[in-house]
């Protein structure tokens, strides 16, 4: 990757990011916010955003790979990682909303790894370290609120 291309990718993850420890520090300080009020309802619906984003990445490395290797597991598990978005943003708790959230994070770093071994994503090796900070930083936000939430 060239060092602007890596510039860019750092600064849109990390920026990414800072909507979760805003949204997160707003619900657990009790700050309702302007414009949007409780701030949990704006965290379950950026993280379904994130999550759905990510489905996509997964989507187009199947499509990347189509012509040397059988992705129809990979294009069907990013549909699934889609869809667990949506659920999570039709679901009436944010208990559940959040905890199936943090769950699919979890997963999509999983199967994201498990594609960088032998690949080329192998030889920008920058980016797994970058996506397991991002998400590691997502995921303790969701469950510091989750936390707050259930006490």
């Amino acid at each position: 990757m060239t060092s602007v291309k890596t510039k860019w990718i750092y600064l849109l993850g990390f920026g990414g990011l800072l909507p979760f420890l805003g949204l997160s520090l707003s619900s657990l300080m009790a700050i309702e916010l302007p414009l949007i009020g409780n701030p949990l309802p704006a965290l379950v619906s950026y993280g379904a955003v994130i999550l759905s984003f990510l489905s996509g990445i997964l989507w187009g490395r199947a499509l990347h790979r189509a012509d040397t290797e059988s992705t129809q597991g990979l294009i069907i598990t990013s549909n699934v990682f889609a869809l667990l978005a949506w659920l999570t943003l039709l679901l009436n708790t944010i208990f559940w909303s959040l905890l199936l959230q943090i769950v699919g994070f979890a997963l999509v770093l999983f199967f994201e790894r498990k594609l960088a071994r032998g690949t080329t994503m192998t030889s920008q090796s920058r980016y797994y370290p970058m996506r397991l900070m991002l998400t590691v930083g997502v995921i303790v936000c969701q469950i510091l609120v989750l936390g707050n939430h259930i006490i």
